[in-house]
């Protein structure tokens, strides 16, 4: 699932309306939202799903990306795109409209969880957050939290143009599921919320 594996743009390129119109409507998934959250569970769902996937995808790699696959008669496409990305994160949403205004059936999945869960979930694994600085023990817990909201502000303006998930209740099985399902949902926004009782 590396990017590294794609050609340089090119500025010369056609585009991607005039090489849909001898292949059939790209079908492309961003699977976004905050850290520990699940992506990389819906991605292998995707993939299970029958789509090409792809993890870290920087936005401006995303276009040319989707006219290689295209090219290749790949017409199902779903890419990872997170806080990893940060500072390309302001190029992503106008880049989606100008793909649907060409033709490409772009939505996105955004996978959220209650910050409990997910400082839960990052003890468990021990892995640090992308957006937490060092710090000392003491302070590691408070860190990431802070780190946590902090990428919620970041993902906001795309969390209000994606159906949303709440992964806090959800086992990987469950969520495979789920996104499985959503495969052939519309672009619609939605929000699902999964309760205990």
């Amino acid at each position: 699932r590396s990017p590294s594996r794609l050609p340089p743009c090119s500025k010369s390129a056609a585009p991607l309306h005039r090489i849909a119109a001898t292949r059939m409507k790209a079908d492309v998934i961003i699977v976004t939202g905050v850290s520990g959250s699940g992506k990389s569970v819906a991605l292998h769902a995707l993939e299970d799903a029958g789509y090409f996937c792809v993890d870290n995808l920087p936005p401006e790699l995303l276009r040319d990306f989707i006219r290689l696959e295209q090219e290749r008669f790949t017409r199902r496409v779903a890419v990872a795109v997170d806080i990893r990305t940060a500072t390309s994160l302001p190029h992503l949403l106008p880049l989606m409209e100008t793909l649907k205004g060409e033709g490409v059936d772009i939505r996105s999945i955004y996978l959220d969880a209650a910050t409990d869960a997910l400082v839960r979930r990052f003890s468990e694994t021990r892995r640090p957050h992308p957006l937490s600085a060092s710090t000392q023990p003491g302070d590691a817990a408070r860190a990431l939290v802070e780190a946590i909201d902090l990428e919620r502000q970041l993902l906001s303006e795309l969390r209000e143009i994606s159906t949303v998930i709440d992964t806090s209740l959800l086992r990987p099985a469950q969520l495979r599921t789920w996104v499985r399902d959503l495969v052939g949902a519309t672009g619609s926004s939605l929000t699902l919320v999964f309760q205990s009782f």
